[in-house]
């Protein structure tokens, strides 16, 4: 089990979980989650890193998980800051960086921000939209029909659509374990994926010179993710194609992605 902690960021209190008891440290790994989950989804990920004496930390960003809300609904750039506020706290001089989905594009964002004290970047997808691609997916993704009924029709919506995305051997015991954080705050659960289909990764990425390492499962950013192989600077960087993989690889391929 991983052990839990806050911090005071600019936004309120930041909610994170780490893979044993000390404060995270140089050259550690900092890990930020896809929407509209939290930290949980990296669970496992930190269990595992314990037993292999490795420091990691999973934080959940403003509005999301454990951590306070912010006032108005954030940018990718708002999230970077928080997030820095947390290698700040810790006094961090080097650390990598794994996001997943929203949480690739705040990771390169603090990339941006803080180029000197990123070593590497992992990134479980890292789409290239179309403008036509950007606009089907903020339909997609940004309705809020969908959040909250009285009925309870939203629980099996978020359901459905978590088994949908779910790789194959995922159990539906596996998927209840991380099931819940996306229901948290379901006003505001839109929030992530509109500061996600609101950010240029792509000029991002031209601009980052550490190795960057992007995990391509095939979900629903598959084939964009793909496109981003172009602009990578760094001659170490790649693009790693996980066929048949999918959404909660992190509870059935944890040994594997460590």
């Amino acid at each position: 089990m991983s052990i839990k902690g806050y911090i005071l960021g600019p936004e309120g209190q930041l909610h994170f979980r780490r893979s044993d008891n000390s404060e995270p440290s140089d050259n550690g790994l900092l890990c930020f989650h896809m929407s509209p989950y939290s930290s949980i989804i990296y669970e496992n990920l930190l269990v595992e890193a314990k037993s292999l004496d490795k420091d990691v930390t999973a934080i959940d960003t403003p509005g999301f998980g454990n951590s306070d809300r912010p006032t108005s609904p954030p940018s990718i750039e708002s999230y970077a800051i928080s997030m820095i506020s947390f290698i700040d706290t810790f006094k961090i001089n080097k650390i990598n960086l794994m996001g997943y989905h929203t949480g690739s594009k705040i990771a390169l964002e603090i990339a941006k921000q803080i180029p000197d004290r990123i070593n590497k970047i992992i990134l479980v997808s890292a789409p290239i939209f179309t403008d036509e691609e950007c606009a089907e997916m903020k339909n997609m993704y940004l309705k809020k029909d969908h959040l909250l009924s009285s009925d309870g029709s939203h629980l099996t919506h978020a359901w459905n659509e978590a088994k949908f995305w779910s790789m194959e051997g995922r159990t539906d015991l596996q998927i209840a374990k991380t099931f819940h954080a996306r229901l948290i705050n379901p006003d505001i659960s839109w929030w992530g994926h509109n500061a996600a289909f609101n950010y240029d990764s792509s000029k991002t990425l031209t601009e980052i010179n550490c190795p960057i390492l992007i995990l391509n499962p095939e979900d629903d950013l598959h084939e964009q993710t793909k496109r981003a192989k172009n602009l990578l600077n760094n001659p170490q960087s790649k693009i790693l194609d996980l066929k048949s993989w999918s959404h909660g690889f992190l509870d059935i391929e944890t040994e594997k992605k460590g």
